[in-house]
């Protein structure tokens, strides 16, 4: 295999260069088009949980038998309904901003006495905030939209206001004690959302949190998240469909294309194990 691997890597370089060096024309930018969108795919740019590995990780967290988790950007509740499904007695704490998204997180969540709902977020601040959004869809709402970008100018032309609160506020206030998985999905803010949780991070087991094109409006690179991570005592890994990899920072991991990430206490080494096996 390291024959066959240095043999193949220096395929790849070659042929690399060889595209790069015509570059301007018609056949090597449809080629370097065409190895960008494989590229995303390898890299898991896939946010249907059935497909993507998120699915599986819930799974594999009912070995810890969670009684109490946090979904901040709950959305229109898909996850909220999953974490429901699998853990009947686990107690979500779920948090949606926009009030248009927050009426169907209700319809969806109606009935349910183990969902908590609340219409604001997370963060590392008691605030108002602008989200930007759509006149097609109120769902895809950002704090962070991309300036510059043609694409967001022209999608992103709507506004509301929405309230956020510091998370370890809503930690103390609700008296909460270990948060056994802490799912956040804010479209750039996710980091901002972590570090809300002041000392009481050290009650969370397990979190999921997106990492993607948003953080370059906000300015929150993954070396941010990794730094803040293994300072507290995780351990980082990227999600894919059958596995989750966990790694030491490199700036190579920066490609802002998007994905999920899971971050486990260093302590919880099985459930560790069991997440970085190759399976279903």
């Amino acid at each position: 295999m390291p024959v066959f691997s240095k043999a193949f890597y220096r395929i790849m370089y070659r042929g690399g260069r060889f595209i790069c060096r015509y570059r301007g024309t018609v056949f090597a930018d449809w080629l370097a088009s065409a190895m960008a969108a494989m590229a995303e795919q390898v890299e898991n740019v896939n946010w249907d949980f059935e497909k993507n590995g998120e699915r599986r990780v819930l799974e594999i967290l009912k070995q810890i038998t969670p009684r109490c988790a946090f979904d901040v950007g709950a959305n229109r509740g898909d996850w909220c309904a999953l974490a429901a499904e699998m853990y009947p007695s686990c107690k979500i704490h779920a948090f949606e901003i926009v009030p248009a998204t927050f009426q169907i997180l209700q319809k969806a969540a109606a009935g349910n006495p183990n969902i908590a709902l609340n219409n604001f977020g997370l963060s590392n601040e008691n605030a108002t905030i602008t989200l930007h959004f759509s006149d097609s869809d109120s769902s895809t709402a950002t704090a962070c939209p991309i300036k510059g970008m043609k694409f967001h100018d022209q999608y992103y032309t709507r506004k509301v206001q929405g309230e956020v609160k510091k998370a370890v506020d809503y930690v103390r206030e609700k008296g909460v004690g270990t948060i056994d998985i802490l799912k956040v999905d804010v479209e750039g803010m996710d980091l901002r959302v972590l570090k809300g949780f002041g000392d009481a991070i050290s009650r969370v087991r397990v979190m999921q949190f997106e990492y993607g094109i948003f953080n370059i409006a906000s300015h929150d690179l993954l070396s941010d998240f990794c730094d803040y991570l293994s300072g507290n005592g995780f351990a980082v890994g990227k999600i894919f469909p059958r596995h989750v990899a966990f790694f030491d920072y490199h700036f190579s991991h920066e490609k802002f294309c998007g994905g999920n990430y899971v971050a486990v206490r260093r302590d919880e080494e099985a459930l560790i194990k069991a997440l970085a096996a190759y399976g279903k």
